[in-house]
């Protein structure tokens, strides 16, 4: 008992450690959003602000623009998130419920693999150049091409596991009793598969949101660039715009946190989906 008692006090002290190691820098970031610059400036630091203000929020959103930007994010980690999952369904569909040769399925998913083998800053120089030949330089459909190019491994990969668990049976039932195949995939499998859908489409949609590289070296006018590429903005060449900085930090946080709030159980029902198997 006594051993049992030491062992959840020191997990309890472990996790609320990490806890304030995760949480603080948060936390700091949003007090400083709430500074005003006399008192960011000051000589003594003040966990919670003196006089809290929503200024910063107001220079970045209007006096800066930023919603233009903050718009153009949303636009295309959205689309990038409805292409990534059409194409992935596209893909993994076929090779999990129909009869295809082993060395094909495997050859998909190597290919789909490969795709990620090199870091993004190997191909940012040939994917400039093809941008260029195609007129789309300074356009949010490059962005949603690429974006739904580099996360189309992960939906591959994602989507077969939770595809791979669904019995097969459940669609030749549908089909026995004269479903099409696209009515027995929308009506049966489709629903089974909503909660891995929805976990992979949330995750593609953070990895696109923080995505910063491409969006700097495709993208040139407010029109089209994303939020990360404002953000960075705000480092001059002399000064750094702490509060601004702060201020874009929470917003940037603030769609996907609130995403992974709202979808959380279809992300852990997604995340654990097959976990548990019949032996």
């Amino acid at each position: 008992m006594r051993q049992t008692f030491l062992r959840t006090a020191l997990a309890t002290v472990a996790l609320g450690m990490a806890g304030v190691l995760y949480g603080f820098p948060l936390y700091w970031l949003f007090v400083t959003s709430l500074k005003s610059k006399a008192e960011l400036f000051a000589s003594s630091v003040h966990l919670i602000p003196h006089n809290p203000t929503f200024a910063a929020y107001t220079s970045v959103l209007i006096e800066r623009g930023f919603w233009v930007l903050l718009k153009n994010s949303v636009i295309v980690c959205f689309s990038t998130v409805v292409v990534t999952l059409a194409l992935g369904l596209l893909i993994t569909y076929p090779i999990t419920r129909l009869p295809v040769p082993p060395r094909l399925r495997v050859n998909i998913l190597i290919w789909a693999l490969s795709l990620r083998f090199l870091p993004p800053i190997a191909v940012v120089i040939p994917y400039f150049a093809i941008v260029r030949t195609l007129q789309l330089y300074d356009q949010p459909i490059a962005l949603i091409g690429i974006y739904s190019l580099f996360n189309l491994p992960f939906a591959i990969w994602m989507l077969k596991g939770f595809l791979d668990e669904i019995p097969i049976e459940l669609e030749d039932a549908a089909l026995v009793d004269g479903a099409s195949r696209w009515i027995a995939f929308r009506r049966v499998l489709l629903p089974l598969a909503a909660p891995g859908v929805m976990a992979a489409g949330i995750i593609v949609f953070t990895f696109a949101w923080s995505e910063f590289l491409f969006a700097l070296i495709l993208t040139a006018t407010p029109n089209s660039q994303t939020f990360p590429v404002g953000v960075q903005g705000l480092v001059t060449q002399f000064e750094i715009i702490w509060n601004d900085m702060a201020a874009s930090g929470v917003i940037a946080m603030a769609l996907p946190l609130v995403l992974m709030v709202i979808g959380r159980r279809y992300i852990v029902a997604g995340l654990t989906f097959g976990v548990i198997r019949e032996k």
